[in-house]
Order: C-alpha cells, then sequence, then structure tokens
C-alpha cells in the first residue's frame, strides 16, 4: 500500500458570518477532489509502470474496501485525531487522501504518534454532540452527514445546530491547535469558486435546475443534489447561528 496526502486548505472558515449568508465546508469550495487525485493519480500509476514494468498498481480515491484513514496512519502521514480525522503536524486535517495497491516490494515507514494530548476542543465544539467519545463519531448526529448523505427532511432536533451550514461542517476543524498553522495551498484545483464562499442564501434558495447544474460543474457538491441544498438553505433561512470561531482551544 502506497498512502498519498495532498492539502486542500486555501484559507481559514471566518469565524462570523455577514447576516444571511451561508457556509460551505471548505473540502468543497473548489473542484471535485475525486477526479483531481483520480487524475494525478493516474499520471502516477502510468510513472510506476514504465518504472517497474509488469508491475502490478491499481489507485483509489474514496473508492474500493480501503480504510483510507487508518493506512495513511500507518504509512505515517499522520494521526487519527479525536475527531476522527487524520492529522499532519505540518499540514493539519485539511488532506485529501488516496492510495495504491501494489504488488511491489516496499519498505514500509514508520506510524506517527498521536498528538492530541489532553485537548478535547473538537469534541467540545461539536454542536450536534455527534461524538461520543474520543475517536468515535455517530454519523448521524454529523452535520456533513446530516446536508449532504441525508436524504428527505433533517429532524427538527438538529436544525438550530446546522445554524449557517448549508454543504458539509468545518467546526471540529476549525477549532483544531493543529490547523491554525497550517499552510494554505496554492493548488489551483482547490482554489474557491465565487458561488461558495459566503453565499447569499436567499440567492442559493432561488436558484432554478440550470443555474445549480452550472455552479456546482465539477464539484464535489452535487453529492447532495439540488433537493438536499435547499433543504438545508431553508433550514439556514429561519436561524441567526453562532459557532466557535478559528483556532479555539489550547496549543499543541
Amino acid at each position: 500500500m502506497i498512502a498519498l496526502g495532498v492539502p486542500y486548505k486555501t484559507h481559514d472558515q471566518p469565524g462570523a458570518m455577514p447576516s444571511g449568508t451561508g457556509r460551505v465546508s471548505n473540502y468543497a469550495w473548489g473542484e471535485d477532489y475525486h477526479v483531481v487525485l483520480r487524475d494525478r493519480l493516474d499520471t502516477l500509476l502510468k510513472a510506476i509502470q514504465g518504472e517497474f514494468p509488469g508491475a502490478v498498481a491499481r489507485g483509489f480515491v474514496d473508492t474500493g474496501p480501503i480504510l483510507e484513514r487508518e493506512w495513511a496512519a500507518r504509512a505515517g502521514i499522520g494521526w487519527i485525531g479525536k475527531h476522527t480525522l487524520l492529522i499532519n503536524k505540518k499540514l493539519g486535517s485539511y488532506v485529501f487522501l488516496a492510495e495504491i495497491l501494489t504488488d511491489l516490494d516496499l519498505a514500509p515507514d514508520a506510524p506517527v504518534t498521536d498528538h492530541c494530548g489532553t485537548c478535547t476542543a473538537c469534541l467540545d465544539a461539536c454542536p450536534t454532540a455527534a461524538f461520543p467519545e474520543a475517536g468515535v463519531l455517530d454519523a448521524s448526529k454529523c452535520i456533513s452527514y446530516l446536508t449532504i448523505e441525508h436524504r428527505g427532511d433533517i429532524p427538527d432536533e438538529f436544525h438550530p445546530a446546522l445554524g449557517d451550514w448549508i454543504y458539509g461542517c468545518d467546526i471540529c476543524q476549525m477549532v483544531c491547535p493543529w490547523n491554525r498553522k497550517a499552510p494554505a495551498t496554492l493548488d489551483p484545483a482547490f482554489q474557491p469558486r465565487h458561488h461558495w464562499i459566503a453565499p447569499k442564501l436567499e440567492a442559493v434558495a432561488g436558484i432554478d435546475e440550470a443555474t445549480y447544474v452550472e455552479w456546482t460543474r465539477k464539484s464535489a457538491m452535487k453529492r447532495a443534489k439540488l433537493e438536499g441544498l435547499r433543504r438545508n438553505v431553508s433550514i439556514a433561512l429561519g436561524r441567526s447561528p453562532k459557532h466557535p470561531t478559528e483556532g479555539d482551544g489550547p496549543e499543541p
């Protein structure tokens, strides 16, 4: 297994949002990482097979029965934090993961030790209490799951906690001390699209199918579908949310 990581943080989520605007998770600001990483994996696979003729190698980006974070941790890319995301000392947790399975005989790298210490900032900040304990996520309570994967109505009990999040959630990453000094990437693929940086809720609520298709072209945001996005915006329009500011929590 060759584990790979690509940083995607372009800039921080603002601590406070202008009235009437919504939030989109950082990972969805740019192009769909599945496509971007898949193309780059293909290039790497060709290079491997060119260097080692006859080698068997296959790439994965959120596909196949691959425990991505576990393999990345074993390979030394980082450790799995209390919020269940992989954390790299230099890059923080804003890292996309990919893998290559191969029959090449490669020397393994050493795993990284845990550096979360006694910090519980991510656990404490989650507005839906989606972490029953450190390292355990109840996906059914996670805002990212509710706004992206969940189909149908979102239970009323979660509406206040959703606040201004209309696609995904970065709260547990926003408060993580290891993300304070994580560098911004200049990777053009992940630079934000203006549609999704503090989008005006009323404008998003009124978009038609054609506009939605254009705004989500080559974007991971297609995952929620227009119906799901409208649902999320409808909830956000009825709230005046308060969220923790960037960087809350103890120093690493």
